[in-house]
């Protein structure tokens, strides 16, 4: 009997080609990389972001998950039938994220690098930061109370 590839490979054709293209697409990004760079450079980033993530980011964020699950936690009774922390946790990180991203523009660190690449200043960075902030959050405060009148309105029927 001859065996299939399913059975000699493990998984379906599909996800070997797409394996295949996976390590073929790292390739081209690594050779793209280092074209006349030391990849030391690269290693030392990218360690450097390993430590930087696990000693500061990490317990940070930790720390502030911790505290917005003891903020929303409510002491009376009955229950919210919707938590809130999901409707806080993903704002902030897209928020948090999009600092991470363009913190020296943001907060006006790379005003002359900006400025010799485009021609235009960082002055409009923090405003546009903001006001995207407190439209995820305005945003994420809607869908929360409309969430909680459905699930109180659920639970009046019931």
């Amino acid at each position: 009997m001859v065996p299939r590839f399913r059975d000699l490979y493990g998984s379906r054709a599909l996800h070997l080609m797409a394996t295949i293209a996976s390590f073929a697409f790292i390739g081209l990004v690594l050779v793209q990389v280092f074209d006349g760079l030391s990849p030391w450079n690269f290693v030392l980033w990218l360690v450097a972001a390993s430590i930087a993530h696990d000693l500061v980011a990490f317990p940070l964020y930790t720390l502030t998950d911790r505290l917005a699950r003891r903020a929303t936690r409510t002491h009376r009774l009955p229950l919210p039938p919707v938590p809130a922390i999901n409707y806080l946790r993903v704002p902030a990180i897209v928020s948090g994220l999009l600092f991470a991203v363009w913190f020296p523009l943001i907060l006006g660190l790379s005003e002359n690098a900006y400025m010799a690449a485009s021609g235009r200043g960082t002055e409009g960075f923090l405003p546009r930061w903001l006001a995207i902030t407190a439209a995820l959050f305005a945003i994420s405060a809607l869908l929360y109370a409309l969430r909680l009148s459905r699930a109180r309105s659920a639970e009046g029927e019931s």
